[in-house]
């Protein structure tokens, strides 16, 4: 029988929706389920995950069939992998930017989760540049995936979060659009510029599917703001709950040079006013933030 592994240093995480009600009958949700229990090593720790899954408890609601998720949670891994997506992300560009060998690769991680306890294995790498790789054709393969068209048929269409990761070196930020509704990724990219145009090519394969777009997330950085009101402009829009929350535990400095730079306040702002009043359960964007997604059970 395989041995469970141990890690000196070990935290719990615990996720469960943002929405607290069903946008359809307003009942409060309840937890049906846990939708992943697992250990999953980030650069920053080791992390014990429990993702609960809630859903509406009225059986006769149009709604019950749906189960509201974590996207918090989907981001921190990739479904089914131990190491975490900014393990990946590093291995991607060590390989494609640096040009580094599988050896260096495999002696640059080891070192830097030495810390952690963690030992990670030369074949490993393999592994995590197969799964970066798979990031980069997520956009161009969603349009032929049957499986998951089935669930955005049952679910009545997608909700597009969009979340930027910055590495921890260089000007380059990943971005990666799913559907907030199934977790699945549509697109993913290294971009050095955040310009609204740059956005705006990256989101144009999705906005190409044929699919309803029923609501989008991002961050408050004005491009992405700007992106999603001119391709989706009568669309519900939330601005990332986690995301506001982190930047307003910052120093009053730091949140006033981040005002300053990318207008974030004021795009944020306008990106709210564009949620139309009068859909139930919208009257704060589409409800989820990036803490919440939805997912047909």
């Amino acid at each position: 029988m395989k041995r469970s592994r141990t890690y000196p240093q070990l935290s719990r995480r615990w996720y469960r929706p943002s929405e607290h009600e069903c946008p359809v009958c307003q009942r409060t949700l309840r937890q049906a389920m846990t939708k992943t229990s697992r250990t999953v090593i980030t650069l920053e720790g080791v992390v014990r995950l429990i993702h609960a899954g809630y859903r509406c408890p009225d059986t006769q609601c149009e709604g019950h069939r749906r189960t509201y998720r974590s996207v918090q949670a989907d981001a921190l891994a990739l479904p089914g992998m131990t190491y975490g997506l900014d393990v990946v992300l590093l291995v991607g560009r060590l390989r494609l930017r640096e040009h580094r060998t599988v050896d260096e690769i495999h002696r640059e991680l080891l070192t830097r989760l030495e810390p952690l306890g963690v030992k990670i294995a030369r074949r490993e790498i393999l592994y995590l540049f197969e799964a970066y790789c798979t990031l980069l054709r997520a956009a161009s393969e969603a349009k032929d995936d049957v499986e998951w068209l089935s669930q955005v048929e049952k679910n009545g269409g997608i909700i597009v979060s969009v979340d930027g990761i910055q590495e921890d070196a260089g000007n380059e930020t990943v971005y990666l659009v799913r559907d907030a509704l199934t977790g699945r990724v549509l697109a993913a990219e290294n971009v050095l510029s955040s310009e609204t145009a740059v956005m705006k090519a990256l989101l144009a394969p999705v906005a190409t599917l044929d699919v309803k777009v029923l609501g989008t997330i991002t961050d408050a950085q004005e491009s992405e703001l700007m992106a999603v009101a001119q391709l989706w402009p009568e669309v519900p829009h939330q601005v990332c709950q986690f995301h506001a929350l982190r930047d307003a535990s910052k120093p009053a400095g730091d949140r006033r040079s981040q005002s300053q730079n990318g207008h974030a306040q004021t795009a944020a702002a306008e990106g709210q006013s564009r949620v139309p009043a009068a859909q139930p359960g919208y009257s704060q964007g589409i409800g989820g933030g990036s803490g919440a997604a939805v997912s047909a059970g």
